[in-house]
This record gives C-alpha cells, structure tokens and sequence, in this order.
C-alpha cells in the first residue's frame, strides 16, 4: 500500500450522520433563500440567473485550480521520473 493510500473508511453510523448532516445545510440553504426571496420580493427568474452563475463560477474556479495543479505537478512529475531512470542506472552499475 503506498503513502497515498487512505485507510479511512467511516462505520455505517458516522456515514449516516454525515448524510444527515449534508441533507440538514441543504435544507437550511433552501429556507434561507425561500426566506429572503419572500422578504425581499425577489423575482424567481433573478434567483434562478443567480444561483447559476454562482455555480458556474464554482465550476470555473475548480476547473482553473485543476489545470493549474496539472501545469505545475506534469513537469515536476517528469523530471522525477527522468531522474529516477537515471538513479537506477547508476544503482546497477554498483
């Protein structure tokens, strides 16, 4: 098993309260823009154009952090390949 590897896995109950505890934000989510949609006469459409292009924010900003990650890690990853060809050779020749 390498280093990267998790060993983690939570037990059934911890599962189960995790999944409540996501069920329960996204239901006080909801209330909250129900609440301020209401209070606020905010029309649907407006809503709607918003929590969109917030998600599509979101997914711009997760796609941009991931190619960025790639850019950086590909070249570190290759030269420590190259290099670790390069110590095998020198390992045998001992």
């Amino acid at each position: 098993m390498s280093d990267r590897e998790s060993v983690y896995k939570p037990s059934r109950g911890r599962r189960r309260f995790f999944l409540h505890a996501i069920i329960g934000g996204l239901m006080i989510g909801l209330t909250s823009l129900w609440a301020l949609t209401v209070t606020y006469d905010i029309p649907r459409e407006e809503l709607i154009r918003y929590l969109l292009s917030t998600l599509l924010m979101l997914v711009i900003v997760l796609i941009s952090a991931a190619v960025l990650v790639l850019l950086v890690k590909l070249p570190l990853f290759i030269l420590n390949k190259l290099r670790g060809a390069n110590n095998d050779n020198d390992l045998s020749g001992r």
